[in-house]
């Protein structure tokens, strides 16, 4: 939860703004050995051999489902999830082992999340739905404990995702979705939860850009392997601070990611930006650096459709 109060050194004293953002880190449990050998042993049943490999997922879809401030229904939010290091990326014979879904909230949301937190209230769940390219009639749902919630989580579930339209739906299946609630302990885990008053400034850390790129997610590029985005911004000190992101063709479920800095960035100050193509061809294509001055808006690299190949 930050706040931004303005600094009187560029007349802004009685300016103030808010930023909430919920983040969570989100960690693939690798199945136990001995147990995907007794599955193996039991589907093989004295027939030939028979290889268990990872289904592919070419598309995750998360929800975040809570009651805001002043009503009586249950919201279903969808949030963004992203890679922030090379754990979220698949490598030769592996699968991405994490993902970070982020959330922006308006005022009495995030401040309902908090009491709550603090009161070891059950006040967010979160849903999730895999997707796999195949052939199937059915949704398989799930939603995990909490019974006394499971009618009405499942109830929204179903609606959410009856709502989306898939990439292929010819091809596209739900594989795989599930819900439940969320719990913090803020007495044993009191740094998770941060109330931040920033003036010119905002600390290392933390995210203050919206990167979005569709071209991996809609299947809009399919003669790039990897598109990145260099952002570089003017540090607390003055000098300038830069950082990048990339998305890739192996990933394609990443479409969005809250951009961060190292160090402490100047908000007051423009930023400028530049997107990097890198081709499965081998070639790389670099764009001129392009500056903005609002924060705020949402930073989109996805290829207009005037380029689209």
């Amino acid at each position: 939860m930050m706040r931004y109060v303005g600094s009187a050194v560029y007349d802004e004293s009685e300016s103030i703004r808010y930023r909430n953002i919920l983040s969570m880190r989100l960690t693939m449990q690798q199945p136990d050995p001995d147990s995907m050998q007794l599955a193996k042993e039991k589907l093989t049943n004295g027939r030939s051999s028979l290889q268990v490999r990872p289904l592919p997922i070419s598309h995750i879809d998360a929800m975040v489902v809570f009651t805001p401030v002043g009503s009586d229904t249950i919201n279903v939010v969808h949030g963004s999830l992203s890679a922030q290091s090379d754990n979220g990326y698949a490598t030769s014979g592996t699968y991405w082992q994490e993902r970070y879904f982020t959330l922006h909230l308006d005022n009495h949301s995030a401040n309902l999340l908090l009491h709550a937190f603090k009161k070891d209230y059950t006040a967010i769940s979160l849903m999730y739905a895999f997707y796999s390219k195949g052939t199937s009639n059915n949704h398989v749902l799930d939603v995990s404990g909490h019974h006394n919630l499971k009618s009405e989580l499942q109830k929204k579930l179903n609606e959410s995702l009856a709502a989306i339209d898939p990439i292929d739906s010819l091809k596209t299946c739900i594989v795989k979705s599930d819900a439940f609630a969320i719990y913090l302990d803020t007495l044993l885990y009191p740094d998770l939860i941060t109330q931040l008053d920033i003036n010119d400034a905002i600390p290392p850390g933390y995210a203050v850009l919206n990167v979005r790129n569709y071209d991996f997610a809609n299947n809009l590029r399919t003669d790039l392997y990897e598109k990145s985005v260099d952002i570089e911004a003017t540090g607390a000190g003055g000098n300038k601070v830069s950082a990048s992101v990339s998305f890739r063709a192996t990933a394609p479920d990443i479409s969005a990611t809250n951009f961060k800095f190292n160090y402490a960035v100047r908000l007051d100050k423009p930023y400028r930006y530049r997107i990097r193509e890198l081709y499965k061809d081998g070639r790389e294509i670099t764009s001129a650096w392009t500056d903005v001055t609002i924060w705020s808006a949402l930073l989109d690299i996805t290829t207009r459709p005037e380029d689209q190949q």
